[in-house]
């Protein structure tokens, strides 16, 4: 409950009242993105290869509220995954992951007092349907099966986690707060990605989530 009244609340800080705003031209955020724009090998032939689009630029004030969304969805995925978890491995990485999350958004609601308002975007409405999505998943699964598909969705929701930060918004901000906050976040991301990464080898689901 306080956690969705704390959300609410930066939404208010943003603009959620009538104004409307534009969102950068959309990107894929995943490693794809990743790997292909930044550890391909040898040049590219223009003439027969598309070059991947520029990433989007993002204002100071979009970028705490694209990680506040992002991290509103990863409490709720770990709080399903920590009660309704069947391995101790599971929930204890579940726990971790919820109390993470959880922090940085308390930090994100500070940072969000400080900042212009600014309405929500798409691109936070697709984060908030897809935590809905697979939080829906979780709660029609039980036992190992539902720590299979926590951990690969994991797996799969951290490194797309790392390249949004690493492709887009680490290059967009401006702010020192904001910078600093963001190299501390992506710390604790690649960390999640590792636990997650090893805890599904380990418990023998797959280790790159179901699309």
């Amino acid at each position: 409950m306080t956690r969705h009244l704390g959300l609410c609340v930066l939404f208010a800080l943003f603009g959620c009242a009538s104004t409307a705003a534009s969102d950068p031209p959309p990107v894929a955020t995943t490693t794809a993105v990743v790997t292909r724009g930044v550890d391909a090998a040898g040049p590219r032939d223009v003439a027969t290869h598309e070059l991947p689009r520029p990433a989007p630029a993002y204002s100071d004030d979009q970028i705490v509220a694209l990680l506040a969304t992002f991290n509103a969805g990863e409490v709720d995925l770990a709080t399903v995954a920590h009660d309704r978890g069947k391995d101790p491995r599971v929930r204890a990485f579940a726990a971790t992951l919820r109390d993470d999350h959880r922090a940085a958004l308390q930090a994100e609601l500070a940072l969000g007092q400080r900042l212009v308002a600014h309405a929500p975007t798409e691109r936070m409405r697709e984060m908030q349907r897809a935590a809905a999505d697979e939080a829906a998943k979780l709660k029609a699964l039980e036992g190992h099966e539902l720590d299979v598909e926590f951990l690969a969705n994991q797996v799969s929701t951290q490194r797309d986690a790392l390249a949004m930060l690493d492709v887009e918004l680490i290059p967009s901000a401006r702010r020192a707060d904001v910078r600093s906050h963001l190299a501390d976040y992506r710390s604790h991301v690649d960390h999640h990605l590792r636990d997650a990464t090893t805890l599904s080898h380990e418990i023998g689901g797959p280790i790159i989530a179901r699309r």
